[in-house]
Order: structure tokens, then sequence, then C-alpha cells
């Protein structure tokens, strides 16, 4: 045989049955439908990101020394600050973010450029090649640096 509680119907032991609230009734349908907005986070750490104050200075720094030959700093500002920058500019969460936002907007242009001006700059190299720059592109490529300083003889 079965052990039962004291008291309890067999229907709400098995878990079959909604246990009423503390008040004993019911929460009422209107409660249920309007659940509460989903807290705003400029960080995709959420809570345990930074709070909107400090958001600002940090999404400041990471933009700023992305012009110091730092641009993947833009890319982590736009990781970061995920969010902010998913968020659309309508939302009620744009207001919180409407300090942030410019930082961030600006490092994902900024990777962006850089990225295709890096990928740009590599293909030109890697389709080009020789056809390309002609004799000057045995000066230009790297492979040839340990033959032209004779360090590849250690090598075998």
């Amino acid at each position: 045989m079965e052990a039962r509680v004291a008291g309890v119907p067999e229907d709400e032991e098995s878990g079959l049955l909604p246990r009423p609230s503390a008040a004993g009734r019911r929460p009422s349908a209107a409660a249920a439908r309007r659940a509460p907005p989903p807290p705003v986070w400029a960080t995709v750490d959420g809570p345990l990101g930074l709070p909107l104050e400090e958001a600002e200075g940090h999404a400041r720094r990471f933009f700023l020394w992305g012009f110091a030959c730092l641009p993947f700093l833009w890319a982590i500002n736009c990781c970061y600050f995920w969010p902010v920058l998913r968020s659309p500019a309508t939302s009620p969460s744009s207001a919180a973010f409407s300090r942030i936002r410019p930082y961030v907007v600006r490092s994902a242009i900024g990777f962006t450029i850089f990225s295709v001006v890096l990928l740009t700059w590599a293909t030109t190299f890697i389709i080009g090649g020789e056809r390309l720059f002609g004799p000057g592109w045995n000066d230009l490529v790297m492979y040839n640096v340990a033959d032209k300083l004779g360090i590849s003889g250690f090598m075998g």
C-alpha cells in the first residue's frame, strides 16, 4: 500500500490539481494574462552584467580604443552590448539605452568598414598574386623572408 499524507486529497497528492495560492484562491485570469515585462539589460550577461550607469563608460571606452588600431574592440563592443544593438530605436527599452546606443551603433559601423577593407586587401593578395603585382611579388610575400635571410637551412 502507498503511504498517504493525511488531509491531502489523492488527486492533489499526485500533482494533477493545482495547489491553491497562499490566500486560498487561484489567481485571476486577467492577472495571468498580464505578465510583467522582462527586465531590460544592456549587456549579454543580463543581471550579472553592468548597471546602465557603468555601461555607458565601457561602451565609450571600447568605441574610442577601437580607433587605436584595435578595431576588434568594436566587435567586442557589439557582442557585449548586443541587447542595445538589437533593440529597435522606437522600443520602450531604447529610452534606457539612449546614452549607450550611439557608441554601440558606431562600433558596428566601424567594424563593418574595417572588415570590408581587410577582406578586400586579403582577397587582392590571394587572388591577384604574381599576375597582379608582377616581379615585385617576390618582395611582398612573407614565405620568402626565411630564404632571403638564410635561416631556413636549419630545418633540414
